[in-house]
């Protein structure tokens, strides 16, 4: 009865592991990992919260009109280590960032490298480069 217990509850244990490691990494689903795009604009808004921050980016399309764009980048710490705070990225600021767009098409993406001024930072998911 014992054994059989403890074999449940480490079944149990893998089971919300691997569950938590597949809603992370959901990322795949989302974005498309294999495609990659450059995007040049003005940063509207900076929200510094995990697990995620997130950029608002205005984009000019070649028609005169612009998009606003929402772009995930690392976790606060990873931007911190790099260098990113709450502070270094002001509204209004030109940015240029290389992104994994949304599967969907929606104006979403997931920020590979951001590059500040003549300063280029390399962001990554959580579990390292893709």
């Amino acid at each position: 009865m014992k054994r059989w217990v403890m074999g449940l509850a480490a079944l149990g244990g893998l089971v919300m592991v691997d569950a938590a490691l597949q809603a992370h990494h959901a990322v795949a689903g989302i974005y498309d990992l294999n495609k990659e795009m450059v995007l040049e604009g003005r940063l509207k808004k900076l929200n510094f919260t995990n697990p995620h921050a997130s950029i608002e980016l205005t984009v000019p399309n070649k028609d005169g009109t612009f998009t606003d764009w929402v772009l995930t980048t690392a976790s606060v710490q990873i931007l911190t280590r790099q260098g990113v705070n709450k502070t270094s990225i002001k509204p209004g600021e030109l940015l240029k960032v290389t992104i994994l767009p949304a599967r969907n098409g929606n104006p979403a993406g997931f920020i590979r490298n951001l590059q500040l001024g003549d300063k280029s930072i390399q962001l990554y998911f959580e579990d390292g480069p893709n």
